[in-house]
C-alpha cells in the first residue's frame, strides 16, 4: 500500500512539474513565433529562421513553420538550397482550411507547393519543379484566374529551361575587386556616363545602406556611406545616376506607396533627396526609375491604373519648363500582364534593358530588352547564364548592351553579392572553345554552389533568386614568372585586388598601376621605322600611325586630346602608342598631321602587309592599364581602352577570322586559357 502511495505521489508531483514545463514552452514557442513572423515582414529572414528553428525543436512536425523556414532559406544569400527539405516536408501536409493568423496552426498553405517548385527550379531539378507546380494547380479552381495564369507561366518557363541550360551564351564575368565590393552583399550599382562615379546599395543595421565612391587615377576611392546625407530612412535603394554624375534616382522600398525620390551633387555633396512630381509618383507603387543618356526622358515602373497588368514600364519626358510629362505606357511589345522591371535605355536611347515575369523566360524574372528599331522581333532573351532559372533583375548596360553591371554571388565573392562587369561576346565569335562564364548547372553541393542574387521589387516579399557558377578572380601581390603566368585565369582579373578570402585560392597577378596619369613622360628617343617588322610604306596593306614610344610607360589616359590610343608591348621592352589601323594612305598622312600639330613632333606612320580585322583576347579588365611584363611569354601584347571603360588585352593582328583561329591554340597553350578570337573595332 505505501508503495502504491509513493508511486502514485511520484506520479501527482510529475504532472504537476511537467504541465507548467510545456505549457511554459507553449508560450514560448508563441513568442518566438510572433517575433520570427515580424521579421520576415522586416526582411529580416536571418533573425526570422533562427526563431522559426528554434520552434522546430519542440514542435519538429509543425509544418506551418517548415514552410516558413523555407520561405528564410529562399531568400538568403547563399543557403537557398536548403529550403527543398523544409518545404518538401510542409508540402506533405497542406490544408486548403490554412489559417495565417493562428500560431496554433500546425499544417502548411497550399502555397508551400508552389514555393517548393520554386525551389526545385532555382536548383535546376525543373522535372521536379514541373511536378510541384502541377500539384499546386490541380488545388486550384477555374476562378483562380491568376493564380493559374502564374503557374502556366511557370511551367512554361521551366519547358524552355531546359533547351537553354543546354545552349549557353558565352560571357565573362568580372568581380570588381574590393574597395568597392566587401563580406557584405553589394547590388543596385549605377554608374555615371564616363565610369567614373559609383553609387550602390548595401544592407545596413536597419534597413539599406547608400554608399558613393569615384574613380581616382589609377583606382576606385573608398566608398562612403551617404545615407545619413541623403536622409533616405530605412528602406531606400539606389536605381539610377545620370549621365553626368549629378543626379541620383533612389525608391523607396514602401509594401504600402513606394515612390521614386532624387538627390543632386553640388559643391561636393550630395542633397537631401525629393520625391518627384506627381505626374510620376501617384497613389501606387513606382518602384524603378532611369533617365536617358540626355537627361530628358524617364523610365519608370508603376502599377498605376490603366496598365496592362501588374508593375508596367512608363516614360515620361522633360517639359520646356523642366517639369516631367504626363507618363505614356511602353505598350504590349515591352509590358506584360505580370510585373515588369529595373528599366534601363541603352547609350543610344534605342534599346530598353528591363526585366520581366511575362515575357518567355526560364526564371521567375528575366533580363530581356526590346529594340525600337526593330520592333517586331519584340522582347529578346539574352539567354542563359545571364538569365537563371532564378529571379534576374538590375541588369545596367554598358554601351549597346553587350556589356553591363550586375550583382549577385559568385564563387570569388567576399561574402554576398558583388558587383560584376558583365561581357557578353556575339555569336559570330562564338567557337566551342569560347568562355563560358558560368559553365554547368547547379548542384546542391554547398562546396560548388553559389548565387547570383537580385533585390525584391520594392512592396513585395523579396523573392528567392538562383544559383550559378562563375570565373574565380584569383590575385596576389607579386609579378609572376612566365612559368607562373601560364597558369593565370587571364579573363578573371580585375583592376582592384582584393586579399585572399580563403586559404585554397590559388592566387595571381595585383594589377598594378604602371604611372600616374598625370606624369608628362620623356621620350628617350623615337622609335623609327627601321626598327620595327613591318612592311614598308610604299608597298603596305594598311597604315598606322604611331604617336610615340617609351622605355617608361604612361597610362592611357594620359593622351587628353587623342582618341583611340592603342599601347603595344613586346619584347623589346619598349612601349609603343599608336592609333587604329586604315587602309587609306592619304587619310593615315592627314592624321599624321593632327598628330603632328598636337604636340607630338615624333609622329609617324608605319606599315602593315595586311590590313587587321581579327585579334586574340586575352583579358578585359575596367581601370588603368595593368603592368604589362607579366605579359612576357606572348610576342606582343595590346591595350585599347573602350567606350565601356575596359581595357582590352589582345595579342596578333590577322586579316581571317580563320587564320585566328589557327592560332588561338597557341595562345591557350601559353597559359591563357580563357583567350578568344574576337573584331578589331574601330
Amino acid at each position: 500500500m505505501i508503495n502504491t502511495m509513493k508511486k502514485g505521489l511520484l506520479f501527482f508531483i510529475l504532472v504537476l512539474f511537467y504541465l507548467p514545463a510545456e505549457s511554459q514552452t507553449l508560450a514560448k514557442n508563441d513568442e518566438l513565433k510572433f517575433e520570427a513572423d515580424y521579421a520576415m515582414m522586416d526582411k529580416d529572414f536571418k533573425k526570422a529562421l533562427t526563431n522559426y528553428l528554434s520552434v522546430l525543436k519542440s514542435e519538429p512536425d509543425n509544418a506551418n513553420i517548415k514552410y516558413k523556414a523555407g520561405i528564410c532559406y529562399l531568400n538568403s544569400e547563399n543557403e537557398k538550397g536548403k529550403a527543398i527539405p523544409y518545404l518538401e516536408e510542409a508540402a506533405q501536409k497542406v490544408s486548403e482550411k490554412y489559417r495565417a493568423d493562428s500560431f496554433k496552426e500546425t499544417n502548411a498553405p497550399v502555397d508551400a507547393l508552389f514555393l517548393l517548385g520554386s525551389a526545385y527550379r532555382i536548383s535546376n531539378r525543373l522535372d521536379d519543379a514541373i511536378n510541384a507546380y502541377i500539384r499546386f494547380k490541380n488545388y486550384l479552381s477555374p476562378a483562380d484566374e491568376y493564380e493559374l495564369r502564374v503557374v502556366e507561366q511557370y511551367l512554361k518557363n521551366c519547358e524552355m529551361a531546359k533547351g537553354m541550360l543546354e545552349h549557353p551564351v558565352r560571357m565573362v564575368a568580372t568581380n570588381m575587386g574590393k574597395p568597392v565590393n566587401t563580406e557584405q552583399p553589394n547590388f543596385n550599382a549605377v554608374f555615371s556616363g564616363d565610369g567614373k562615379t559609383l553609387l550602390y546599395t548595401t544592407p545596413g543595421r536597419e534597413g539599406y545602406d547608400i554608399f558613393y565612391a569615384t574613380m581616382g587615377d589609377t583606382a576606385w576611392t573608398t566608398p562612403k556611406n551617404i545615407a545619413s546625407t541623403l536622409g533616405t530612412g530605412k528602406y531606400m535603394v539606389t536605381t539610377d545616376l545620370s549621365e553626368d554624375g549629378q543626379t541620383l534616382l533612389l525608391a523607396l522600398d514602401d509594401p504600402v506607396n513606394a515612390d521614386i525620390y532624387m538627390s543632386k551633387f553640388s559643391k561636393g555633396r550630395w542633397s537631401k533627396v525629393e520625391p518627384l512630381g506627381k505626374e510620376i509618383n501617384s497613389k501606387s507603387n513606382e518602384t524603378y526609375a532611369s533617365l536617358s543618356p540626355d537627361g530628358k526622358v524617364l523610365y519608370f515602373t508603376s502599377d498605376r491604373k490603366g496598365g496592362l497588368g501588374d508593375l508596367d514600364i512608363y516614360k515620361s519626358e522633360l517639359d520646356g519648363k523642366g517639369l516631367w510629362g504626363k507618363p505614356v505606357n511602353l505598350g504590349p511589345g515591352v509590358n506584360t500582364p505580370f510585373n515588369e522591371a529595373s528599366p534601363f535605355i541603352t547609350e543610344s536611347s534605342r534599346k530598353l534593358y528591363f526585366s520581366s515575369e511575362g515575357h518567355d523566360g526560364i526564371g521567375g524574372y528575366d533580363i530581356f530588352y526590346y529594340d525600337f528599331d526593330n520592333p517586331g522581333l519584340g522582347a529578346v532573351n539574352p539567354g542563359y547564364p545571364l538569365n537563371t532559372t532564378d529571379n534576374d533583375l538590375f541588369y545596367v548596360p554598358m554601351g549597346d548592351g553587350s556589356s553591363g553591371y550586375f550583382a549577385y554571388r559568385g564563387i570569388d565573392s567576399y561574402g554576398g553579392r558583388d558587383i560584376y562587369t558583365v561581357q557578353l561576346l556575339p555569336p559570330e565569335l562564338v567557337t566551342e572553345e569560347t568562355p563560358v562564364a558560368f559553365e554547368e548547372p547547379v548542384t546542391e553541393n554547398p562546396e560548388v554552389a553559389v548565387t547570383k542574387d537580385s533585390i525584391a521589387t520594392p512592396g513585395e516579399l523579396p523573392v528567392p533568386v538562383a544559383e550559378m557558377l562563375t570565373i574565380p578572380v584569383e590575385e596576389t601581390a607579386q609579378v609572376p614568372s612566365v612559368e607562373e603566368d601560364m597558369n593565370i585565369d587571364q579573363s578573371a582579373l580585375v583592376e582592384q585586388t582584393p586579399p585572399a578570402i580563403k586559404e585554397e585560392v590559388v592566387p595571381v597577378v595585383e594589377e598594378t598601376p604602371v604611372t600616374e596619369a598625370a606624369v608628362v613622360p620623356v621620350i628617350e628617343e623615337p622609335v623609327r621605322e627601321a626598327d620595327l617588322s613591318f612592311t614598308s610604306i610604299e608597298n603596305a596593306a594598311s597604315y598606322k600611325v604611331q604617336i610615340m614610344a617609351l622605355k617608361k610607360p604612361v597610362d592611357l589616359s594620359y593622351f587628353t586630346s587623342i582618341n583611340g590610343v592603342s599601347l603595344a608591348f613586346s619584347h623589346d621592352n619598349w612601349y609603343r602608342y599608336s592609333l587604329e589601323s586604315t587602309t587609306d594612305k592619304k587619310a593615315a598622312e592627314q592624321l599624321l598631321s593632327e598628330i603632328v600639330r598636337k604636340g607630338y613632333g615624333d609622329a609617324f606612320i608605319r606599315g602593315n602587309s595586311i590590313y587587321p580585322q581579327y585579334t586574340i583576347q586575352v583579358m578585359a579588365v575596367p581601370g588603368p592599364v595593368v603592368d604589362l611584363t607579366r605579359f612576357a611569354n606572348l610576342p606582343e601584347i595590346v591595350v585599347t581602352k573602350g567606350a565601356d571603360n575596359f581595357c582590352h588585352y589582345t595579342t596578333g593582328e590577322f586579316a581571317s577570322k580563320e587564320e585566328a583561329m589557327n592560332n588561338l591554340n597557341r595562345i591557350k597553350s601559353l597559359g591563357y586559357s580563357k583567350a578568344f578570337v574576337t573584331v578589331i573595332k574601330r
